[in-house]
């Protein structure tokens, strides 16, 4: 029985994984302005880089937070469609069900760690030729915070 059992996980995991490797990855760098940057409940604005990433692959959508110690904080989610939520001044909400820390060592090693919580990003309304991405997250190690506000070089002429 339990061999049955372990078969059948191994089984449904690379069937999992299968799926997850047929599907194309999108990547976007966004450049602009880091404005906040949280990362286990401790401030490190300063250290955060001039652009994020958004990924997409099949289900799943995250925006990528770096700081310049090589420290990359991903506010990952399934990718539901993002719920309008115009009541309350802000564009769209997008739910987070998990955050990747990901921390380079003086080694050069990258130590990675997923925490499931409940958040989100939000997309503010922004001047014309800018948009904000607003992630926030509160985790067993404390709240994630990343917000990006990017420019459109079109706005500037």
């Amino acid at each position: 029985m339990l061999t049955r059992l372990l078969t059948v996980l191994v089984l449904l995991g690379l069937s999992c994984t299968a799926e997850l490797h047929a599907q194309p990855m999108t990547r976007n760098v966004l450049k602009g302005t880091c404005e906040k940057l949280v990362v286990a409940g401790k401030d490190v604005s300063p250290t955060c880089g001039e652009s994020i990433v958004n990924t997409v692959q099949g289900r799943r959508t995250s925006f990528d937070f770096t700081s310049s110690d090589g420290t990359t904080v991903s506010f990952s989610g399934t990718g539901m469609p993002q719920d309008r939520q115009e009541e309350v001044g802000v564009d769209a909400l997008q739910p987070v069900s998990a955050v990747i820390l990901s921390v380079k060592a003086t080694d050069g090693g990258i130590t990675r760690d997923t925490l499931m919580t409940v958040g989100s990003c939000r997309f503010p309304q922004a001047g014309p030729g800018r948009s904000t991405v607003a992630c926030a997250a509160d985790t067993q190690r404390g709240r994630f915070e990343g917000t990006f506000t990017t420019t459109s070089e079109a706005a500037g002429k």
